[in-house]
């Protein structure tokens, strides 16, 4: 067993990571643009992320009647693990909780992939 084999039987957390691309309807040969899977029920983990201008606080902006909050998360994954800028990542934590956010640069180590990930939530 290798170190990112260890490092991921750490990996409490499934994800799925979606990307933007143009996809053809089979019937009406209409391409549209839109996230598709690329890859599903990945075991990752999930966790917060200190490097945002605000600390570990999320950033909540009121505009009239909605408060929109700005958070910042860090994803680990295996190394081999095909992930881009820009890509959709719907986690399900280990507890149940849901979030979907989008992918920064990935960085890779050879243990592992860590990927900066933000995302909003909108109130109203």
């Amino acid at each position: 067993m290798n170190e990112a084999e260890i490092l991921a039987m750490t990996y409490t957390d499934k994800c799925t990571i979606e990307r933007y691309d143009d996809h053809e309807d089979p019937e009406t040969g209409v391409t549209e643009q839109s996230y598709q899977a690329v890859s599903e029920d990945l075991p990752c983990a999930l966790s917060q992320s200190g490097l945002g201008s605000s600390g570990n606080l999320a950033v909540v902006e009121n505009t009239g009647m909605i408060n929109v909050t700005y958070e910042e998360q860090k994803l680990f994954l295996m190394p081999s693990v095909d992930i881009r800028k820009g890509d959709r990542i719907q986690i399900t934590q280990s507890t149940g909780q849901q979030h979907t956010l989008f992918a920064k640069k990935p960085f890779s180590y050879p243990s592992h992939l860590e990927v900066n990930l933000s995302g909003s939530e909108i109130d109203e």
